[in-house]
């Protein structure tokens, strides 16, 4: 199949096997003239199988045999990821959650909660709402803008929309909720393993140096909390007041 979708605002032409890739971004689809173009191939989703298992094995849990077309979808992805960057633009997994005018990413390995605790700011929080639930697209610019995705997870929670970037929050269970700016520094080595990291050398550089722009631009924090509504409370009671 053959058709175009805005990510980030870039124009990408996507050549497909399955529709499984048309009807995940039916909310992105536009008639604009292309800025690149992808197409994926029966050893793309084979790569994307290995990677399942080998995800899997690592893990310790089963294997699951998902469907070809599914698996199509991530080969996509994987390849907008590389190509975005051109763009000054990276993938990052996390959780975004925004109030009005400005968006925050929550970040952690998975299952420690990212959805559990955006949904609380969903429940709590009066004008928030969900960027993009997984994997959204982030670019540094004057200023750092984050833009939802048809990669949203399995609860699919995104929306076409990019914003103003206010924050990225290092997620952490705890029995007491806390939140605490953290530097740099300290916030790399999380920020580079929750990115999209190219084998490409030249690929992985710029995403180093993506990053290294980002986190002169916004404030990193560190979010220990429990699955009160408090935890939400508590982290939008600093972060909105800690807008630059």
């Amino acid at each position: 199949m053959d058709f175009t979708i805005r990510l980030a605002d870039v124009n990408i032409a996507v050549n497909s096997i399955y529709e499984n890739v048309y009807r995940l971004c039916s909310d992105y689809i536009t008639d604009r003239k292309p800025d690149l173009s992808i197409s994926t191939y029966a050893e793309d989703i084979a790569y994307e199988r290995e990677i399942n298992k080998c995800e899997a094995d690592a893990e310790g849990i089963p294997i699951i045999n998902y469907p070809d077309g599914y698996l199509e979808t991530l080969a996509i992805y994987r390849k907008i990821a590389a190509q975005m960057l051109k763009f000054d633009t990276f993938l990052m997994h996390g959780a975004v959650v925004a109030v009005k005018n400005k968006a925050w990413l929550f970040t952690a390995p998975s299952g420690t909660g990212k959805t559990t605790h955006i949904r609380l700011w969903l429940e709590n929080i009066e004008g928030s709402y969900v960027v993009n639930g997984d994997k959204p697209l982030i670019h540094v610019g004057e200023k750092v803008t984050v833009y939802g995705t048809p990669w949203a997870g399995k609860e699919g929670m995104q929306k076409n929309v990019g914003i103003e970037l206010a924050g990225i929050v290092f997620l952490e269970r705890g029995i007491k909720n806390h939140i605490k700016r953290e530097s740099f520094s300290k916030s790399l080595p999380t920020l580079v393993q929750q990115s999209y990291r190219s084998v490409n050398k030249a690929d992985l550089e710029k995403t180093l140096n993506l990053l290294g722009r980002l986190g002169i631009k916004i404030p990193l924090y560190r979010l220990s909390c429990n699955m009160d509504k408090e935890a939400a409370l508590t982290a939008y009671e600093v972060l909105s007041h800690d807008i630059i």
